[in-house]
């Protein structure tokens, strides 16, 4: 595989073989068509070849540049190199590329720097990179700052207002689907102005529209909830279910939780272990998500098909360990599935007990699960009666 620099006497500086404007247009669409694959198979050879010549050329423009660059990176035909990278997008940059600063950021925030920019730290060269990018107006860079400031990255505070107003400026240069998504949760969580469902559903969909993700799994939650739109649990399904196809990790826990609450509500349990599988992959990689593990919990409770034979599995002690976990993370149900664990107790595992049943139902009334003052009055006031109690939701 072919190696390049871009100083000392090298084929990238030799200029003695300059094109004409016209052979100079030809080779270049040429070369985007064989890098891109338009009306052709990709080739990288045969773009590589030609974007060589073109550098050698008099008249190479920046895109050629971010292109070898984008080679080099990812190892598209040549040997893969972030110095040669860095080398071509920083050539890009110097000469005001936008999508160049911003190419660099996204390396810094990778932990990849030159010995240029490693006198400062990895975060810092990324934020001033995409801040770069973003006054050449360049959407992806106002777009993740938008992200950046709205989840507190790069040693940055949490400043949702910033984050908006950076969304806002890449949707109005393009109609970028990740400030539009960004758009979405601001007039959703009200960071705008007073919350605004409707809004948020509209920016949703053109989001989805511009290929979005994010946006998929957001509009679910809208259409389970009812929050903008009429509450339909099959056309939240169905937006979790194309956020999960294409490996949103929300996504594929919302439509995990969501067939589980449709199956109780059916009184079909069967096929539940999907969900399962998914919940408990999501709990190995997200371990402060509580419905998580408050739905594994509820999965054990109630048992859920897993064998050819129509087997199930059902373990209560089991339940009682994910409820627990879900408790620690703070779900309020959580504590009143423990409450009504104690008072019920699991044969040879843990006695029934008054006293911690109710302290974990008031702590459930405490964080707002209504549901648990039902059980706490019926404990207090049957005392010296013991009944098993059931409780799904």
């Amino acid at each position: 595989m072919e190696e390049s620099n871009l100083s000392g006497k090298d084929e990238y500086n030799n200029n003695n073989n300059s094109l004409n404007e016209a052979d100079y247009t030809t080779l270049y669409l040429r070369g985007l068509k064989y890098f891109y694959g338009t009306d052709c198979r990709i080739n990288y050879k045969e773009a590589y070849e030609i974007f060589k010549k073109l550098i050698n050329s008099k008249n190479y423009n920046d895109e050629i540049l971010i292109l070898l660059g984008i080679m080099y990176e990812k190892g598209y035909h040549v040997s893969h190199s972030y110095r040669k990278a860095v080398e071509f997008y920083k050539k890009a940059a110097k000469n005001g590329n936008a999508k160049a600063y911003y190419l660099l950021a996204q390396l810094a925030e990778k932990k990849i720097l030159d010995e240029e920019d490693g006198k400062n730290s990895y975060d810092d060269v990324a934020f001033e990179y995409y801040k770069n990018s973003a006054k050449l107006n360049y959407s992806d860079a106002y777009a993740r700052i938008g992200i950046i400031l709205e989840q507190g990255l790069l040693n940055t505070e949490i400043n949702l207002k910033n984050a908006a107003e950076n969304f806002k400026k890449a949707v109005e240069i393009d109609n970028n689907p990740v400030g539009l998504n960004g758009l979405g949760n601001a007039f959703y969580n009200g960071i705008v102005t007073k919350k605004n469902y409707e809004q948020a559903v509209e920016y949703y969909r053109q989001a989805i529209h511009g290929g979005n993700i994010d946006a998929l799994n957001n509009l679910g939650i809208c259409y389970e909830f009812g929050n903008g739109v009429e509450q339909n649990n099959e056309e939240a399904l169905k937006y979790y279910t194309k956020a999960k196809d294409q490996g949103h990790s929300d996504g594929m826990t919302n439509y995990a939780i969501l067939k589980i609450k449709i199956g109780i509500r059916n009184n079909n349990y069967k096929g539940l272990s999907e969900c399962f599988k998914i919940l408990h992959s999501a709990s190995l990689i997200n371990k402060s998500k509580p419905e998580i593990f408050y739905y594994i919990g509820l999965l054990y409770e109630i048992g859920f098909d897993v064998f050819e034979d129509g087997g199930i599995i059902k373990n209560s002690y089991l339940a009682y360990v994910y409820y627990k976990r879900a408790a620690e993370l703070g779900y309020a149900k959580g504590y009143t599935k423990l409450g009504i664990s104690f008072f019920n107790g699991i044969k040879d595992v843990i006695p029934s007990n008054e006293k911690a049943s109710i302290s974990m139902l008031e702590k459930a009334i405490e964080k707002g699960d209504g549901e648990a003052a039902k059980y706490l009055n019926y404990i207090k006031s049957n005392i010296n009666k013991w009944y098993n109690i059931w409780y799904i939701f």
